[in-house]
C-alpha cells in the first residue's frame, strides 16, 4: 500500500513538474502549447517538431497528438467547439474519417485559417470524392458537388466543348 502511495505521488509530482516546463506560444492564429518548445520560440523562423502538443485555434477547437514541421501528423484529436471529437492519424494537416466506401469526414487544420470540416462522397463512375450535406443522417451531394460531378461525368464522357477548329 505505501509502495502504491509512494508510485502515486511521484507520478503526480512528475506530472506536474512536467506541466509547469510546458511552453505556450503563439503562431498566426493559434496557441501552441507543449513542454517541448521555448517561450520565445517563432514558429516563422523555425519549424516546430513535438511529439506531444496542444493547439488552440481561434474557434474553440483543440488538437491534441504531434506537430512535424509546423503540420499536425501522428496519433492525435482534435475536439470541436461543439465536443465532436475526431481521432486517429493525421497527415500533413489532414484528418479522413471514413464513413463506408462512399462517404467520409475530411478535415483540414492550419496555424493560419480556421478548421475545415467537409462531408464528401462518392459518385458511381468517377473517381474524386465531391463535397456533400449530410440530411437526416444521409449523404447527399452539395449543389457544389453536383455541379463538380456533372462537369467531371462531362469531361470523362468527350463531352463539352474542347475549343479545338474541328479540323
Amino acid at each position: 500500500m505505501i509502495k502504491k502511495i509512494l508510485y502515486v505521488t511521484l507520478f503526480s509530482l512528475f506530472t506536474f513538474i512536467f506541466n509547469v516546463n510546458s511552453a505556450e506560444i503563439t503562431c498566426n492564429s493559434v496557441v501552441i502549447s507543449s513542454p517541448d518548445i521555448k517561450a520565445d520560440q517563432d514558429c516563422k523562423k523555425s519549424k516546430i517538431t513535438t511529439k506531444n502538443a496542444e493547439v488552440k485555434f481561434d474557434d474553440g477547437s483543440i488538437y491534441q497528438g504531434p506537430i512535424k514541421k509546423n503540420k499536425m501528423s501522428g496519433k492525435g484529436k482534435l475536439i470541436l467547439k461543439d465536443g465532436t471529437v475526431y481521432e486517429g492519424k493525421f497527415k500533413s494537416n489532414k484528418f479522413v474519417q471514413k464513413i463506408n466506401k462512399k462517404n467520409r469526414t475530411f478535415i483540414k487544420l492550419n496555424f493560419k485559417k480556421p478548421v475545415n470540416i467537409q462531408n464528401q462522397m462518392k459518385v458511381s463512375g468517377l473517381t474524386k470524392w465531391y463535397p456533400a450535406d449530410v440530411v437526416n443522417g444521409e449523404f447527399k451531394l452539395s449543389k457544389k458537388g453536383e455541379l463538380m460531378a456533372s462537369q467531371d461525368k462531362k469531361a470523362a464522357s468527350g463531352g463539352g466543348d474542347s475549343g479545338g477548329s474541328g479540323c
